[in-house]
């Protein structure tokens, strides 16, 4: 059977989503290249995906080993995680159809959603999923 969604990544995923929403109804306003734009925000969600499941699934796998390896495992994780990210920034930026500003923007839009989760947690997914912390 499956695990539940952890609700600290359900509540980042959730933000990410809504920031993406946020800057996919202004970007459209802004860019010229609408369709360009559109795809660098769902490349730079799909990567906000990647990167929080692999946190958490990185952090899961850390807390049950010894202090020392744990450091070693989540700084290699954390190094795939960039390397992964790069490489993706580097494919938006050779197809003339994705724009990379716009996935950039969507991936440092984690950041805006891991400052925000307490928030979202009180204001929508607690409502939305009907539980509390």
């Amino acid at each position: 059977m499956m695990k539940r969604l952890d609700p600290t990544v359900r509540d980042l995923l959730f933000g990410g989503l809504l920031y993406g929403v946020l800057a996919e109804v202004i970007g459209l306003f802004i860019v010229k290249d609408r369709l360009a734009y559109s795809l660098g925000i769902l490349v730079g969600y799909v990567c906000v995906v990647f990167i929080t499941c692999h946190m958490y699934l990185t952090l899961e796998k850390a807390l049950d080993m010894e202090p020392s390896k744990a450091v070693k495992y989540s700084m290699t994780c954390n190094i795939i995680r960039y390397v992964i990210v790069a490489g993706v920034a580097c494919l938006v930026a050779y197809v003339p159809q994705m724009n990379v500003i716009a996935m950039l923007i969507m991936v440092f839009g984690l950041k805006v959603s891991a400052f925000l989760q307490p928030t979202i947690h009180k204001l929508i997914t607690s409502k939305l999923f009907k539980e509390g912390r």
